[in-house]
C-alpha cells in the first residue's frame, strides 16, 4: 500500500508492524446518497487490498452519524436527511458494498490475489449501537472522557467556528469515536481508516480508547490510517458535493460513461490512478508507462486503467457492455451487431429509445431524430440535416425530406442516428 501511494498519515509508526498479524479494520461511510461514487473508491480499495492480505475488514455505514451529518471538508451546514431517504440509503448501499466485494474477490483472482481462506467482510450499521444511546448515558460516558480543547482545535471544527457550527455537528466527531470505540471493544477492531479530512475524527476514536480502557499503552493497540483524497493532478475532487460525481450505479452512470471517464483521464493522473485503483501489479504499471511515455497517443495506458477499474467494479461481463457501447458509438461496423448485445450495453442509458415500428418506418428523418434529447425540435432538425450534421447508421443525410424505411433497420430491430461528432439516439423497435 505504501508503494501505491495509500498512506497520507499514521497515528503511530508501530502500525506496519500491527498489521503483520491478522487484524480487524473498519471504514465509514454516511449513507448521504443512494449510490457510492468514484470518491469512494480509495477507502474500498484499501480496504479490499487489506482484505486480501488476510485481514477482516468491516464497511461501516452511518446509519446513526449519518443523521446528522460530518462536518469534515464542510464550509457550510449539512441538510438533515429525511428518515425514509436515510432508510433506502442504508438498504441500496449495504448491498452496494456486498457487491463490491464480491467482484473485488473476483477481479482479485483474476489478477492470482484471491485465497478462499482470507479473513471476512462484514458490513455493519452504527445505528445498531448508537440508536440505543441514550443522551444521559453519552454524556457521562463518552462525553466525560473527552476534552473541549482538542475538538476545538481540530479542522473540521475551527474551520467553521467564524461562521458558525451546530451542536450537532460539533458532537460528530464523538460519534465517530464512539463508533471505534465499540468496535475496539465488540469486535476487535484496532484500526480504522478515512480520508484525510477524517484525521481529527480518527484521533478522537484512538483518544477515547485508550482513556475507556485507562491503559496509557493501548494508544499503540488502536490506530488510525488516512488516505489522500482522491483529486485530479489539478486539485479537482471526484464526489457529489464537488458537482462531478461519476456514480458506482450503473443506473445513474452507465457503464459506458463510467468506462469512458477513466479513458479520457489526462496523461498527468494515469500512473496514479493505476497504481491507487487497480490491483495490476506494480511492475506491469512501470513498464506500461514506458511504452505510453513514447506513444501517448494510443492511450494505452488509460485504456488499460478504464479496463481495470470497469472490471472491478461492473465485472468482466461490465466491461464486455463498455467495449460494446464503445464500438457503437464510436465507428464499429454496425450491421454486424444484434440487438440483445446494444440494449444491454444501453440499459438504463437515455440515449437508447424504444419505440413502436410505426413511430418510425415511414416518419421523415427529422421527426424521428427529435426523439432523443439532443434535437428538440423538427427545424432544428432539418437544419442539421441540410448541413450533412445528421447521420443514420453511419451514413450522412442531407436530404430534409428523407424518411426512413425497413432498409434502415439493422438486426429487425435497430437504427442508430447520430448528430454532430458525438450526440447519439439509438432507436430499438418493439
Amino acid at each position: 500500500m505504501l508503494d501505491r501511494g495509500f498512506v497520507k498519515d499514521v497515528t503511530s509508526d508501530l502500525l506496519g508492524r500491527h498489521l503483520e498479524s491478522s487484524r480487524t479494520i473498519y471504514s465509514g461511510l454516511d449513507p448521504t446518497a443512494e449510490s457510492l461514487h468514484v470518491g469512494h473508491l480509495l477507502p474500498l480499495l484499501a480496504c479490499l487490498h487489506l482484505h486480501l492480505a488476510g485481514h477482516r475488514v468491516i464497511p461501516l455505514i452511518g446509519g446513526a452519524t449519518g443523521s446528522i451529518g460530518d462536518p469534515s471538508g464542510r464550509s457550510t451546514e449539512r441538510s438533515l436527511i429525511k428518515a425514509e431517504t436515510l432508510d433506502k440509503n442504508i438498504a441500496t448501499l449495504t448491498k452496494q458494498l456486498g457487491v463490491f466485494y464480491e467482484r473485488g474477490r473476483e477481479y482479485a483472482r483474476h489478477h492470482a490475489l484471491y485465497d478462499s481462506t482470507i479473513g471476512e467482510i462484514s458490513v455493519l450499521d452504527n445505528k445498531e449501537w448508537l440508536a440505543k444511546l441514550s443522551l444521559l448515558e453519552f454524556l457521562s460516558t463518552t462525553g466525560k472522557l473527552s476534552n473541549i480543547g482538542p475538538m476545538l482545535a481540530r479542522d473540521s471544527v475551527k474551520n467553521r467556528l467564524a461562521k458558525g457550527i451546530s451542536y450537532t455537528e460539533f458532537t460528530y466527531q464523538l460519534l465517530q469515536a464512539r463508533d471505534f470505540e465499540h468496535l475496539f471493544t465488540s469486535h476487535e477492531c484496532t484500526v480504522q481508516i478515512g480520508g484525510s479530512d477524517q484525521w481529527g475524527n480518527i484521533t478522537a476514536g484512538v483518544e477515547l480508547i485508550r482513556r475507556v480502557t485507562s491503559d496509557e499503552t493501548t494508544q499503540d493497540k488502536a490506530f488510525g490510517l488516512t488516505l489522500p483524497l482522491l483529486t485530479t493532478s489539478s486539485g479537482d475532487k471526484f464526489g457529489k458535493s464537488a458537482g462531478n460525481a461519476i456514480w458506482l450505479n450503473s443506473s445513474l452512470t452507465s457503464v459506458f460513461d463510467f468506462y469512458q471517464f477513466w479513458l479520457k483521464t489526462p496523461d498527468a493522473d494515469v500512473e496514479r490512478f493505476l497504481r491507487l485503483l487497480t490491483l495490476a501489479p506494480l511492475s506491469d504499471i512501470e513498464q506500461l508507462m514506458e511504452q505510453h511515455k513514447v506513444v501517448p497517443e494510443q492511450r494505452s495506458a488509460q485504456r488499460r486503467l478504464a479496463e481495470e477499474v470497469t472490471t472491478l467494479i461492473h465485472g468482466r461481463s461490465g466491461l464486455e457492455i463498455a467495449r460494446i457501447a464503445t464500438g457503437v458509438l464510436f465507428g464499429k461496423d454496425l450491421y454486424a451487431l444484434k440487438t440483445h448485445q446494444v440494449v444491454a450495453a444501453f440499459e438504463n442509458d437515455s440515449r437508447l429509445v424504444r419505440k413502436l415500428r410505426s413511430d418510425v418506418v415511414g416518419q421523415r428523418l427529422t421527426r424521428v431524430s427529435t426523439f432523443g434529447r439532443t434535437v428538440k425540435s423538427t427545424s432544428q432538425a432539418k437544419t442539421l440535416v441540410a448541413s450533412g450534421g445528421v447521420y443514420v447508421n453511419g451514413e450522412r443525410m442531407t436530404d430534409v425530406n428523407r424518411t426512413l424505411t425497413e432498409e434502415d433497420i439493422i438486426d429487425n430491430h435497430l437504427i442508430f442516428i447520430r448528430t454532430g461528432k458525438s450526440s447519439h439516439l439509438i432507436i430499438h423497435l418493439d
